[in-house]
């Protein structure tokens, strides 16, 4: 029987931010969330998942922003009258996270902060005949208490949170397409088929996709390093951390292949030419080596490439698509200062 690790169950994938007036609405959807297969989430009033008595609140609620990779904001009159609130909000967008903004009570859009209305769209739970219904309760804090939700506006969140590269579903392990791989690869690094199994470096892999989402969004920077001692485990964290994440992402990520430079970062057996075969081959359109080593000579013929990639991906995701963001993923980069690489 075929089993299925799960990854980084230390860490709350999902922040729920919201007014300490919509308790029992914050409680629906975190049980909605769990119903759902997003169990990882992080909400203050649950004692298992949130504050326990003792907890320096402010740190504590900091703590687990940081390290998770969405915020759901639940919005309502209440939420926008809340500098706490706002302040949550704000730490968000500076800190690169995946942004929900739901609507669970009725509020004037133009009354809204316009950082929230002006780069994302907000999934109305309100409007809608066609409701679910969650009875919620957390003695004393929440009384029993029915919340219904638009059927609707759940669906377009669930949609939302996939596409968002937060799909529930975990890693498999052992890989469909490789049902003997061994854990344990010695001294190599573990690669993408291996993410079930790499763990401990969860807060650093999601601190590395809020930096590559702000870089994005940003457009001021154009490189991304992962530095450390020999033996810390970079590659693995590159191939089995970041790499198959940012492929989840497909909306806004496409990581090519990853490139080891060796002694030809262009020509190599993992190099360049042999990453951009491996991108056009999966996506049904096959080019030749020769064709690929001719385009990469000069820098025109190169982007023109990346945009046919680029082009090609989006073809898959629909019309309301944009143009994802392609990563060039080099592993020991050292390898570049040989002759080749300058």
């Amino acid at each position: 029987m075929q089993k299925k690790a799960k990854v980084g169950n230390a860490m709350s994938k999902i922040f729920i931010s919201h007014s300490s007036a919509n308790n029992a609405l914050a409680l629906a959807i975190g049980r909605w969330l769990a119903d759902n297969g997003w169990d990882e989430y992080f909400l203050d009033l649950e004692p298992a998942k949130g504050l326990a008595p003792g907890d320096r609140w402010q740190e504590k609620l900091k703590a687990a922003a940081d390290r998770c990779e969405a915020v759901l904001f639940l919005i309502s009159p209440a939420w926008r009258g809340s500098r706490w609130c706002l302040a949550e909000f704000l730490l968000a967008k500076q800190l690169g996270k995946t942004i929900f903004g739901v609507l669970v009570e009725s509020v004037p859009l133009e009354t809204l902060p316009k950082e929230m209305t002006a780069e994302w769209q907000l999934c109305d739970l309100v409007t809608g005949d066609q409701r679910q219904r969650i009875l919620v309760s957390d003695d004393p804090l929440v009384p029993e208490t029915e919340v219904s939700f638009a059927e609707g506006g759940l669906s377009r969140l669930k949609l939302g949170l996939r596409r968002a590269g937060l799909d529930p579903s975990s890693f498999p392990w052992p890989p469909p397409d490789d049902v003997k791989r061994f854990p344990y690869p010695g001294l190599r690094a573990l690669e993408a088929e291996d993410a079930a199994v790499f763990f401990g470096r969860e807060a650093a892999i999601v601190r590395g996709l809020d930096t590559l989402r702000t870089i994005r969004e940003r457009g001021t920077e154009r490189m991304f390093v992962i530095l450390g001692a020999s033996g810390a485990g970079k590659s693995s964290f590159l191939r089995a951390g970041l790499w198959p994440r940012l492929k989840r992402d497909d909306r806004n990520f496409l990581p090519l292949p990853t490139i080891r430079p060796e002694r030809g970062v262009l020509n190599g057996a993992t190099g360049l030419v042999v990453s951009l075969e491996r991108q056009f081959r999966e996506h049904g359109m096959p080019k030749t080596r020769a064709e690929i080593r001719q385009a990469v000579q000069t820098p025109e013929r190169f982007e023109q490439l990346l945009g046919e990639i680029q082009t090609l991906h989006r073809s898959r995701l629909g019309s309301d698509a944009v143009l994802p963001t392609i990563l060039i993923c080099i592993d020991q980069g050292e390898e570049l200062f040989s002759a080749e690489g300058e």
